[in-house]
C-alpha cells in the first residue's frame, strides 16, 4: 500500500485546487518560511481523522479554511483528498484504490466520505488501525512533535508501541467487551430488582382476582336491571312526544291565522303610506316652488336696494370730482412758470462753463506739447545709455575672443589616427544591428506563442471558477434539499406514528382501535378517518361534528357490543360507536336556498366519503346547513323560527332552538380531520424533495468531471507558459545585450564623425576671425566717446522741460475746480426742470381721468335709474306667484293629516297582532324546546343502550325484565349496595394476575441468560488479554533491540534502552527511554541537545519502521536540529528503508534533499496564497548528464 496522491482545495493557504502525485521512494517538500509546506502534512493528519486542531496549528474549526487575502475573498469550504494504492490489499477494504475525502463548510458543517461513501471518522479510525499509519502512531511526525514524544509520560509514548505492534484492533475489541460486560451487568440488577418487587405484589394480587370475580357476577346482574330502566325510561319519554307533537300543531295553526291578519292590516297600511307619499312628493315641488319664487323675489330686492345706494354713492363722487379738476389747473399754472425760470438760469451757467472749457482745452494742449517734449528727450537720454552699454558689452566679447582666437590658433590638428578607428567601429556597428534584427523576429514569434497560451489559460480558469462556483452551488442546493427532506420525513413519520398510535383520539377509543379481537376486522375506523373534508369547509364541519370526530363506525351493531364489552373488561371509558346497519338518516328540512343570503349547502354534500360509509356522514351531517357568515345564518336562522342546525365557514354553530357556540378552534380536533390529506402532501413535497436532490447531485458530479478535465488543461498550459517564459526571458537579454552593443557603436561612429568636420572647418575660420574681431573693436571704442558726449547734453535740455511742465498742470488743475462746480450746478438745475415737467404732465394726465370718469359716471346714473323702475315691476309680479303657490300647500298639508289619523288607527290593529302574534310563536317556541328536550332525553337513553348494552331500543325492550319500575329500582338499590360492600375493586385484577405471573417467569429465564452471556464475554476478554501480552511482548523485545542498534549508528556509540514501568502489568505499563550518549554518563531525555533529542526520535522511529514497515511517514522538517553530518546519516537511513516505506520529507536541509527521488516547491505567488511546483530528481540529473 502507498499514497499516490493528495488533492486540496481550500485547506489553510491553498486557495486553489493543488494536486501532489507520490511516488515509491523519498519525496522532498520544500520552500521558504511560511510558504505552506507544513500545511500539507496537516492535510493528510486531518484527513486520517486528527479532531484536535491545535494539533493542526489553529485555534477554531474555521480556521483551516483559506481565510483570504488582499487579492482574494475567503472561501467558504475547504477540502483534502487522499488516495492510496491498495492493490496488496493492506487496508480491510473490498478496493484496490481507496479515496478518503473530508469536507468542512465555514458553517460548521462536516463531511467525510470513503470511496464516495459518506462514513464516520470512527470508521476512518478503525480502517487506518494497526496498518502503522493509524491515529496514534508515530508515521506522521509534525512540527514540534518531537518534544511532544519525548516528553509525554510513559503512559502516553505506549499507544506507539501498541500501533507499531498492531494491538489496536485487540484494544478495541476488548473495550467493547467490556462495555457488554457492564451492560449486562446493569440488566442482571435492573431484572433482580424487578423481579423482587414483582414477588412483593403477587400474593395481594391473587386477594383482587378472587374479590374481582365476585364484583362481575353482581355487576351482570345490575346491567340487566339497568337494561330494563332504560327501556321503560325510553317508552315514557316516547308517550310525552306524542303529546307535545300534538300541542306544537295546534300552536302553529294559531300563528298561521294570526299571521293571515297581520298581512291584511299591513297592506292596508301600504296603501294609505302610498296616498301620503304621493301628497308628500306634490307639497315637496310645491315647497320648492315656492322657495325658488321666494329666492328670486329676495334677488330682485336685494338688486333694487343695490342700485339705490348706488346712485346716492355716485352723485357724492359727481362733486368730488369736480373738486379734483379745478385743483389739476391750478398745478398745471404753477408748474409752467417755475419752468420758465429755470431755463432762463440754465442759460447763463451754460454759457460760463463753455467758456471755462475753452481755456482749459488750451492748457491742455499746452501740457501735452511739454509732455511730448518731455517725453522725447527721455527717450532720447535711455537711447542713448542702452546704446553706450551694448557697445561696452560688445567691446568686450570681441576682447574675449580675440584672445581666444590667438590661443587657438596655436594648436594644430594633431590626430590622424582617428579616420582608422571610425571605419572599423563602423564594420562592428552592421553586424550588430543584423544580430539584433534576428533576436526580434524570434521575440516577436515567442510573444505571440505566449499570448495565446495565456488567454487559453485564463479562458479555462475562468471556466473552473464558473464550476467551481456551481459546484458550491449544487452543494449548497443538495445541504438544503436534504435538510428538507430529512424534516419533511420526520414530519412524515411523526403523523404516521400519530395515524398508526391513534394518536388524539383519547385512550378510549385508541383500546377499542388497539384490540386484537375477532371483532375487530368488522371496525371500519373513526369519522376523522373515513371522511375527507375540502380545506374550505374544515372550519364549518369541524364545529358541525364537534366530537363526533371520535366515534367509531362499525358493521353491525353486533360489533359494537362486543367492543363495548371489551371496553368493560379493560376498564375502559365510553365510546359512541355508529353502526351501518342501525344508524337512521333522516331527510333535512325542505327550505327555499334562493330565498337567503350566503346559503353554500348541506353539510352532507360538501363532504367525502366511500359508499358504504356515506350513510354515517347523511345521518351526523344530513340536518347542518352551512353558511358563509354568522350574520346570514343568524338572519334564516329566525326566518325559519330557529328550527334549523347551521354552521358557518368561520366555525359558528347555531343550534334547533337559538343557543350559538362558536370561538377559537382547537388544533387537535382540526389535526384529526386533516390527518390523511397533510400525509398525502407530506409524501408528494417529499417525492419532490428526492427528484430535485438526485438532479442536483448528477450536476454536481457532471460539473466535478468538467472541473478536473479543465484542471488538467491548466496544468498543461502552466507549464507550455513556464517554458516559453524561460526562452523569451533568455531572448530578452540577449536583446538588450546586443541593443545596448549596437548603442554604444553608433554613438562613436556618430562623435567621431562630427568632430572629424568640425576639425577641418575650425582651421580654416581662426584666422579670417582674428582680422574681423580687431576691427570691430577699433570701432566700438569710437562709438563709446560720442555717447558720452551725447548723455551731458541732453541731461541740461531735460531740466529746463521740468519747469516749463509744472507751470501748465498747476494753472489745468485750476480750471478743473471751477468747471466742476459750473457743471453740478447745471446738473442739479436740469434735475429740478425734469421733476417739474413731470409734474406738469401728471397735473394734465389727472385732468384727463377726471374728464372721462365724470362722463362714466353720468351714464351709469341714467341705467341705474332705468333698471330700478324695471325690478319694481319684477318684484309685485313674483309676490302674486308666492302668494299661490303658499295657498296650495296649506291644502295639501290639510290632506295628509287626514291620512295620518287613519294609519294611527291602523297601527293600533297592527300592535294587537304582533302582539298575539309572538304570544303564540311563544308558546310554539316553548313547545319546541319541549319536542327537543323530548328527542335529547331520548336520544341520550337510546345511546346509552347503544354504548353500555350494544342493543337498539327495540332489541332492548325484548331482553328487558317484565316488572314494575318500582320494583326495578329496589332491586338495583340493594345490587348497588351489595357491590358497595366489597370496597374498592380492581377490575382487571384477574388479568394482571395472570399477565405478572407470566411475565415473573420471563425474567427468572432471562437472568439465566445474562449469567451465561457474561461468562462468555469474560472468557472472550482473558483470550484478548493473553493474545495482547504475547503480541506486545514480542514487539517491544524486537524494537527495544532494533532501538538500541540504530542509535548506536546515528551516534557512534552509545547505549538506548526501552523499558516497561510495570513489568507485571505489561497490557497497562508505561514505557521509559534510556540513552547513554557515547563518552558520557546516563542522562535525563531533557539534559539532551536539540539535535540529540531529534537522533533519539529518529531512531525510535526507524526501529518502528524495522519492526513493522509503515506504508508511508511524513517527516515535518525533524531534521532542522541535526548538524550537515547527521543530516547526512539522516538521509542515508531515508534511503535504505525507502524500500519497505514511503517517506515525505518537509524540510530546509540540502543533505535531505540529496536524498530525495522527487522534490516538491512550495512558493507563495499571491499574499497568503501557496503554489506547489514539482521535479523529478532522477529524470532531471539524467537529462543533465545526457
Amino acid at each position: 500500500m502507498q499514497l499516490k496522491r493528495l488533492e486540496a482545495y481550500g485547506f489553510k493557504s491553498f486557495a486553489e485546487r493543488i494536486v501532489v502525485q507520490f511516488d515509491q521512494g523519498i519525496t522532498a517538500v520544500v520552500g521558504p518560511n511560511g510558504s505552506g509546506k507544513s500545511n500539507i502534512t496537516d492535510a493528510v493528519r486531518w484527513v486520517l481523522g486528527e479532531q484536535n486542531i491545535r494539533m493542526l496549528r489553529g485555534l477554531r474549526a474555521e480556521d483551516i479554511i483559506f481565510a483570504g487575502s488582499s487579492a482574494r475573498r475567503a472561501l467558504s469550504v475547504a477540502e483534502v483528498i487522499l488516495v492510496f494504492d491498495n492493490t496488496d490489499k493492506t487496508l480491510p477494504i473490498d478496493y484496490e484504490e481507496v479515496v478518503v475525502k473530508r469536507r468542512l463548510y465555514r458553517n460548521g458543517d462536516s463531511e467525510i466520505y470513503l470511496n464516495d461513501s459518506r462514513c464516520r471518522i470512527k470508521d476512518i479510525y478503525q480502517l487506518f488501525a494497526d496498518t502503522g499509519i493509524g491515529h496514534d502512531g508515530m508515521s506522521i511526525i509534525g512540527q514540534n512533535r518531537l518534544n511532544d514524544i519525548l516528553d509525554s509520560r510513559p503512559e502516553d509514548r505506549r499507544v506507539f508501541f501498541e500501533e507499531t505492534a498492531g494491538i489496536t484492533r485487540y484494544r478495541t475489541r476488548k473495550q467493547e467487551a467490556l462495555r457488554k460486560l457492564r451492560d449486562n451487568d446493569a440488566d442482571l440488577v435492573r431484572l433482580s430488582d424487578i423481579m423482587h418487587t414483582q414477588a412483593a405484589e403477587l400474593q395481594p394480587l391473587s386477594q383482587q382476582a378472587e374479590k374481582t370475580k365476585q364484583f362481575r357476577a353482581l355487576d351482570s346482574e345490575r346491567r340487566s336491571y339497568q337494561l330494563t330502566a332504560l327501556v321503560q325510561q325510553h317508552e315514557s319519554l316516547q308517550k310525552e312526544q306524542e303529546s307535545a307533537d300534538r300541542e306544537l300543531h295546534v300552536h302553529e295553526e294559531a300563528e298561521i291565522r294570526a299571521m293571515q291578519e297581520r298581512k291584511e292590516k299591513e297592506d292596508q297600511k301600504t296603501a294609505l303610506e302610498e296616498k301620503m307619499a304621493a301628497i308628500d312628493l306634490r307639497m315637496g315641488e310645491q315647497e320648492q316652488k315656492s322657495t325658488e319664487l321666494q329666492s328670486e323675489l329676495d334677488h330682485l330686492t336685494r338688486e333694487a336696494a343695490l342700485l339705490e345706494g348706488r346712485r346716492d354713492e355716485g352723485e357724492k363722487r359727481k362733486a368730488y370730482i369736480e373738486q379734483q379738476r379745478q385743483s389739476a389747473e391750478v398745478k398745471i399754472q404753477t408748474t409752467l412758470q417755475e419752468i420758465a425760470q429755470i431755463d432762463a438760469l440754465l442759460v447763463r451757467k451754460r454759457e460760463e462753463c463753455t467758456g471755462k472749457e475753452h481755456a482749459l482745452h488750451e492748457a491742455c494742449a499746452e501740457l501735452e506739447r511739454v509732455q511730448a517734449l518731455v517725453h522725447t528727450e527721455e527717450k532720447e537720454q535711455e537711447r542713448n545709455a542702452h546704446a553706450r552699454h551694448a557697445v561696452q558689452r560688445v567691446l568686450a566679447r570681441l576682447r574675449e575672443k580675440l584672445a581666444a582666437v590667438s590661443g587657438a590658433h596655436q594648436d594644430s590638428d594633431h590626430a590622424t589616427s582617428a579616420q582608422e578607428e571610425l571605419a572599423r567601429r563602423r564594420t562592428l556597428l552592421t553586424e550588430t544591428q543584423s544580430e539584433l534584427t534576428a533576436a526580434e523576429d524570434e521575440a516577436r514569434h515567442i510573444e505571440e506563442e505566449l499570448c495565446g497560451v495565456k488567454e487559453k489559460c485564463s479562458r479555462i480558469q475562468k471556466e473552473m471558477e464558473e464550476l467551481r462556483r456551481a459546484q458550491e452551488n449544487d452543494e449548497q442546493q443538495i445541504r438544503q434539499t436534504e435538510g428538507e427532506m430529512l424534516r419533511a420525513q420526520q414530519s412524515l413519520e411523526f403523523l404516521r406514528r400519530m395515524q398508526e398510535s391513534y394518536e388524539g383520539f383519547g385512550k378510549d377509543v385508541q383500546i377499542v382501535l388497539r384490540a386484537q379481537e375477532p371483532w375487530r376486522s368488522h371496525v371500519a375506523g373513526t369519522v376523522a378517518d373515513l371522511i375527507r373534508i375540502p380545506q374550505r369547509f374544515l372550519a364549518a364541519m369541524e364545529a358541525a361534528l364537534g366530537g363526533s370526530v371520535r366515534n367509531i363506525v362499525t358493521e353491525d351493531a353486533q360489533t359494537a357490543k362486543e367492543a363495548i364489552g371489551y371496553l368493560k373488561r379493560n376498564h375502559g371509558g365510553r365510546v359512541t360507536f355508529l353502526p351501518l346497519t342501525t344508524i337512521a338518516v333522516r331527510s333535512p328540512r325542505d327550505i327555499d336556498a334562493k330565498q337567503y343570503k350566503g346559503i353554500i349547502g348541506w353539510a352532507n354534500t360538501l363532504v367525502q366519503a366511500d359508499g358504504q360509509f356515506q350513510r354515517v356522514v347523511d345521518h351526523l351531517l344530513g340536518q347542518t346547513l352551512v353558511m358563509e357568515t354568522l350574520d346570514d345564518a343568524l338572519v334564516t336562522a329566525k326566518k325559519e323560527g330557529y328550527r334549523l342546525r347551521i354552521a358557518t365557514l368561520t366555525g359558528e354553530l347555531l343550534n334547533p332552538g337559538g343557543s350559538l357556540s362558536g370561538g377559537g378552534r382547537r388544533k387537535q380536533q382540526t389535526m384529526l380531520l386533516n390527518r390523511h390529506a397533510e400525509i398525502e402532501a407530506t409524501e408528494a413535497n417529499l417525492a419532490a424533495k428526492s427528484k430535485l436532490c438526485g438532479e442536483c447531485r448528477a450536476a454536481r458530479e457532471e460539473h466535478q468531471n468538467a472541473w478536473q478535465i479543465k484542471n488538467r488543461d491548466v496544468q498543461r498550459c502552466t507549464k507550455q507558459i513556464e517554458q516559453l517564459s524561460g526562452e523569451l526571458l533568455k531572448n530578452n537579454g540577449n536583446r538588450e545585450l546586443l541593443q545596448a552593443r549596437a548603442l554604444d557603436h553608433a554613438e562613436a561612429v556618430q562623435k567621431m564623425e562630427h568632430a572629424e568636420q568640425e576639425r577641418a572647418i575650425y582651421s580654416a575660420q581662426l584666422a579670417k576671425k582674428r582680422v574681423q574681431l580687431e576691427r570691430h573693436i577699433a570701432q566700438c571704442e569710437a562709438h563709446e566717446s560720442r555717447f558720452i558726449y551725447e548723455r551731458e547734453k541732453l541731461n541740461q535740455v531735460g531740466r529746463e522741460y521740468g519747469a516749463a511742465l509744472k507751470k501748465t498742470a498747476d494753472s489745468i488743475h485750476a480750471l478743473e475746480v471751477e468747471l466742476a462746480a459750473l457743471r453740478t450746478s447745471i446738473d442739479t438745475e436740469e434735475m429740478h426742470r425734469k421733476s417739474r415737467v413731470l409734474e406738469e404732465q401728471d397735473a394734465r394726465k389727472t385732468q384727463r381721468d377726471i374728464a372721462a370718469q365724470e362722463k362714466q359716471l353720468s351714464e351709469e346714473l341714467t341705467a341705474g335709474i332705468a333698471r330700478i323702475a324695471s325690478l319694481s315691476e319684477e318684484i309685485s309680479a313674483q309676490e302674486k306667484l308666492l302668494r299661490e303657490s303658499r295657498k296650495n300647500s296649506s291644502d295639501l298639508r290639510d290632506a295628509r293629516l287626514a291620512h295620518e289619523a287613519d294609519v294611527r288607527v291602523l297601527d293600533e290593529a297592527l300592535k294587537k297582532c304582533l302582539l298575539n302574534l309572538e304570544e303564540i310563536r311563544s308558546k310554539r317556541h316553548e313547545s319546541d324546546k319541549l319536542v327537543e328536550r323530548i328527542h335529547m332525553r331520548m336520544g341520550d337513553c337510546c345511546e346509552c343502550l347503544l354504548s353500555d348494552f350494544g342493543l337498539t331500543p327495540e332489541s332492548a325492550s325484548v331482553q328487558a325484565k317484565h316488572a314494575e319500575p318500582q320494583v326495578v329500582s329496589a332491586h338495583l338499590r340493594e345490587l348497588e349496595s351489595a357491590i358497595q360492600s366489597l370496597g374498592t375493586v380492581n377490575p382487571n385484577a384477574i388479568e394482571e394476575y395472570e399477565e405478572k405471573k407470566a411475565r415473573y417467569e420471563e425474567e427468572e429465564r432471562q437472568v439465566e441468560d445474562l449469567k451465561s452471556a457474561k461468562q462468555d464475554i469474560e472468557q472472550i476478554i482473558q483470550k484478548i488479554d493473553q493474545d495482547m501480552t504475547r503480541t506486545f511482548r514480542e514487539a517491544f523485545r524486537q524494537i527495544q533491540e532494533y532501538f538500541n542498534e540504530i542509535f548506536v549508528r546515528l551516534f557512534g556509540g552509545g547505549i538506548a534502552e526501552l523499558r516497561l514501568t510495570d513489568k507485571e502489568d505489561i497490557l497497562n505499563s508505561g514505557v521509559e527511554i534510556l540513552v547513554t550518549l557515547p563518552d558520557k554518563k546516563r542522562q535525563n531525555l531533557s539534559a539532551l541537545s536539540g539535535g540529540e533529542r531529534a537522533l533519539t526520535v529518529i531512531a525510535l522511529l526507524f526501529s518502528f519502521l524495522r519492526y513493522r514497515p509503515s506504508p508511508f511517514s511524513i517527516l515535518d522538517e525533524i531534521d532542522a536540529p541535526l548538524d550537515e553530518a547527521n543530516v547526512s546519516r539522516f538521509g542515508d537511513f531515508l534511503q535504505e528503508f525507502a524500500k519497505h516505506t514511503q517517506f515525505i520529507v518537509v524540510t530546509h536541509r540540502k543533505g535531505t534533499m540529496r536524498a530525495a527521488d522527487t522534490m516538491y516547491g512550495v512558493t507563495v505567488e499571491d499574499a497568503g496564497v501557496s503554489k506547489v511546483l514539482s521535479i523529478r530528481l532522477k529524470d532531471y540529473e539524467a537529462e543533465q548528464s545526457a
